[in-house]
């Protein structure tokens, strides 16, 4: 697949419809009993019978009701303990009618169709929204406004994100000038923290990179996408967010040239988001790269405030990046 073909499959594409919005299939037909409790991690166990009773007491006649009272459940903790898998099986497991994307997906959705299309879109018994993150005040006068459509509607919703709720924004939003709409976005969720150890990491032995990110590498398949770490931000900055998710599914493979760490902090985002939904098509990757996994996201020149992207990026490239070793 080349860059040209990609673009025009992708850049103009209509918006997803309901019934693209469900888990990738990865993390379909999946269940809060599949998940395995680590025994060594106190609190995990507790935290998954939390995310249990939330669903479950969501199943009664009485959930559009309860929903004023109670209407978000947020899983905060590291990267790579589970949290999407959780997400994933609150959906397999909810009854009614039900919704399933990333938080960046759902911005993207309110810059393409405006809000009250997207209300109506995203409107359900239950809303799963993966990584939730408020970076910049575009995205906090989004997400405030979406909630509260949606609350009203009666939709429950249950995010996850690497931020803890007070820490939304740090080092990039005047917290003052934004307090009151960060205060109200807070108080749609009861926090439930999810703790545990990376387990993507485990693939790769300590300070080790993996596999797939190396120096050389055999040309990549036909049917791969293969491109400069150049030409890929090139692609991206044609496609709206949302699209990433078509293109992570009609994606073989991707391997790229030339990497490097990155010295703009867009372009770094851009990446991110991309690498986001390849992890969740489970997208084989390979890199010939010019650095250390580690050495990626630099920081200076890139701020520390993107630090949770950067590090959740890392650990998904060190699974895409193993599927070939």
């Amino acid at each position: 697949m080349r860059p040209a073909e990609v673009i025009q499959r992708f850049a103009l594409a209509a918006p997803p419809g309901p019934e693209e919005l469900v888990p990738p299939p990865r993390f379909q037909r999946l269940s809060l009993a599949s998940f395995e409790i680590d025994p060594e991690v106190p609190g995990q166990a507790e935290a998954v019978a939390r995310i249990r009773d939330f669903v479950w007491l969501g199943r009664q006649w009485w959930r559009r009701w309860l929903a004023r009272d109670l209407p978000g459940l947020y899983l905060d903790g590291p990267f790579g303990v589970g949290k999407t898998h959780l997400l994933a099986a609150c959906f397999c497991e909810a009854d009614g009618e039900r919704r399933y994307l990333s938080f960046s997906d759902a911005l993207s959705l309110l810059t393409a169709r405006g809000l009250d299309d997207t209300v109506e879109l995203l409107a359900a018994d239950l809303l799963c929204l993966d990584e939730f993150d408020l970076d910049d005040p575009a995205q906090v006068r989004l997400a405030d406004q979406l909630l509260e459509r949606l609350i009203e509607r009666g939709t429950r919703i249950i995010a996850t994100s690497n931020a803890v709720v007070g820490d939304w924004g740090s080092g990039t939003l005047p917290s003052e000038q934004f307090r009151a709409q960060l205060t109200r976005i807070g108080a749609a969720f009861a926090v439930v923290h999810v703790p545990g150890r990376d387990r993507r990491r485990l693939l790769v032995a300590e300070g080790e990179d993996p596999p797939q990110w190396a120096a050389s590498l055999p040309e990549a398949p036909a049917s791969w996408l293969a491109c400069s770490q150049a030409q890929l931000d090139e692609l991206l900055q044609q496609l709206p967010l949302i699209a990433l998710r078509r293109l992570a599914a009609a994606l073989p493979g991707l391997q790229l040239s030339g990497v490097a760490p990155f010295h703009d902090q867009l372009a770094a985002l851009r990446f991110v988001h991309l690498v986001d939904r390849l992890y969740d098509w489970r997208v084989p990757l390979r890199a010939v790269a010019r650095c250390r996994l580690a050495e990626l996201f630099p920081s200076p020149p890139l701020r520390s405030a993107f630090r949770r992207k950067h590090r959740r990026c890392q650990s998904r490239l060190s699974e895409l990046c193993s599927f070939y070793g």
